[in-house]
């Protein structure tokens, strides 16, 4: 995925109301960015670090920039959590998953059963494979970790899977870690206890568990290596 337009440097000064940063630009002025992430944001928002947002001139958006990297430990961070479906759907789609590439068919934001979605499907002559997407920033001593705090959607959508998986159709929860400096994902079950239960069970019912960490670059992310999921 390729930023549309150049990304403006500048440095990151505070973060409030979870949506709202501000940030000093190379001139000295300082503006307001939209923060499209409303997690906690656990060693990814701290003030004085290097940040990249973009720019969109639309006239119908309150905050014209919104906060796209931030330099964390000699490498760039994602924090835009709409980010990881489109290069998934990408990588998908460019055969460069390899257990997924065989599927053609793919669609996004599925509604299936009762009041449930999936945010990708892919379909296949004898089954179809059931995707959520994560994402993963939050990271200590080279481990990316999940989530960052209690996570009742990521519990819900655990649940759901779980319950594809034993229909017959294929599972996946894929986890895009945005950050280069992680060489393994392990759940954070002194965070969340009961997504780290749940997160078990759905493996022991068939849930495939799926993690890759993203090439990022003030140009463009996209996937990059699939790096293991440490559960022990």
């Amino acid at each position: 995925m390729k930023f549309p337009t150049t990304l403006i440097t500048g440095k990151l000064v505070r973060r409030y109301r979870r949506f709202l940063v501000d940030v000093e630009l190379k001139s000295g002025s300082t503006v307001t960015a939209h923060c499209p992430n409303a997690g906690t944001m656990v060693g990814c928002s701290k003030p004085g670090q290097r940040v990249l947002l973009s720019e969109n001139n639309d006239e119908r958006r309150r905050n014209k920039y919104t906060w796209e990297l931030i330099r964390m430990n000699q490498t760039w961070v994602g924090v835009n959590v709409s980010i990881p479906r489109k290069i998934v759907v990408e990588a998908i789609a460019a055969r460069s998953v390899p257990s997924l590439s065989r599927f053609t068919e793919m669609t996004m934001d599925v509604e299936y059963g009762h009041r449930r979605k999936v945010d990708i499907m892919l379909h296949g002559v004898e089954q179809n494979v059931f995707i959520n997407v994560h994402h993963v920033a939050w990271a200590e001593q080279g481990v990316a970790k999940f989530p960052e705090t209690p996570n009742a959607r990521s519990r819900k959508g655990l649940l759901e899977l779980a319950e594809v998986a034993q229909q017959g159709h294929r599972a996946v929860a894929f986890f895009v870690v945005q950050r280069g400096d992680c060489e393994s994902l392990s759940p954070a079950h002194d965070i969340d206890p009961q997504f780290w239960r749940l997160f078990k069970d759905a493996q022991q019912k068939g849930v495939e568990v799926i993690v890759y960490r993203a090439n990022i670059s003030p140009q463009e992310i996209s996937l990059g290596t699939h790096i293991p999921c440490e559960t022990d």
